[in-house]
């Protein structure tokens, strides 16, 4: 089979597509023929050695963190009655690969038919990580949360679930989105290219940021705009408020299996809905990771196996 490898931490441009031994199963496992992985900021700053502090690997390395595939057999410890099935699932040891044998419990999630393999492919890096940062934010109604990179793969989500808690959301981002973030749902739009001090100043309701962008300079500007403030980042771990009346944290807190069964029957009841931007050949893997870290997203870029 063909996986998608790491091989230095030079970066998108030196990774290597390889032909890799198929993995066997093993009593707990299930083998699933992969259809979709997600392109996460996660993938590029691994290849970049950003991330040995809190996730070391050695080299070579197959990337990715999680998948959507089909199961094609099962060990003999795990249940037949997944074989054919349509399920996702995570491997610390990487996913971007045409076959993945994952352990049947507690990571591996079926999907019903009304749910696509693509939308599945969403949920890990995107739902998980906004339904996390919404809940830890404590936000209901009375509150106004900003969101910046509203229109990435966690931050379509976390709108969507700001919403469900009947919060004001006010979305940060380029003019090109603003169409897509007001659909979604999103009460209020900020172009961060343009004046955005006064567009901030123009909100003085704001009383919550969920940052996904992670970029300093920006947050630097929120807070010197705005006062009374609670920052949630999942992008940066560290960062000084500009005033004393302001707190900052840094989130990846987990969720439970329990709130994957109910993600995913949510979006097979519309109660969700996965925003894809575009699908790439596993192949054309440098293209599908140098669009998604330098063009303003309009949901999450899949690779198809």
């Amino acid at each position: 089979m063909q996986a998608i490898l790491q091989e230095s931490f030079n970066g998108i441009e030196d990774l290597k597509i390889r032909n890799v031994v198929e993995p066997k199963i093993s009593p707990f496992t299930a083998l699933v023929e992969t259809k979709f992985t997600p392109v996460l900021p996660y993938d590029w700053r691994t290849e970049l050695g950003e991330l040995q502090a809190i996730r070391p690997v050695k080299l070579p390395f197959t990337i990715g963190y999680s998948f959507s595939g089909i199961v094609r057999g099962t060990g003999a410890l795990a249940s037949k009655s997944l074989i054919g099935k349509n399920v996702i699932g995570v491997s610390q040891s990487g996913t971007s690969q045409q076959f993945n044998r994952v352990l049947v419990s507690p990571i591996l999630f079926t999907l019903p038919d009304n749910v696509s393999l693509a939308e599945g492919a969403t949920i890990f890096g995107g739902a998980d990580a906004a339904l996390s940062a919404v809940r830890k934010i404590h936000a209901g109604s009375g509150d106004t949360v900003l969101i910046t990179g509203a229109s990435g793969g966690v931050g379509t989500y976390m709108i969507q679930f700001l919403k469900m808690r009947n919060v004001k959301v006010i979305a940060l981002g380029h003019p090109q989105n603003k169409n897509f973030l007001l659909g979604i749902g999103a009460d209020d739009f900020i172009d961060y290219t343009s004046d955005i001090d006064r567009h901030l100043q123009d909100h003085p309701e704001i009383n919550k940021v969920l940052d996904t962008a992670g970029r300093p300079e920006l947050l630097s500007t929120i807070s010197q705009n705005l006062n009374n403030l609670q920052i949630i980042s999942l992008s940066l771990p560290n960062f000084r408020t500009a005033k004393i009346n302001q707190s900052f944290s840094f989130t990846q807190g987990p969720i439970m299996p329990s709130d994957y069964k109910k993600i995913i029957a949510q979006l097979a009841n519309n109660e969700l809905h996965a925003y894809i931007q575009e699908v790439f050949n596993f192949r054309d893997v440098i293209a599908a990771q140098n669009k998604s870290k330098n063009s303003h997203s309009s949901g999450r870029i899949l690779l198809q196996y």
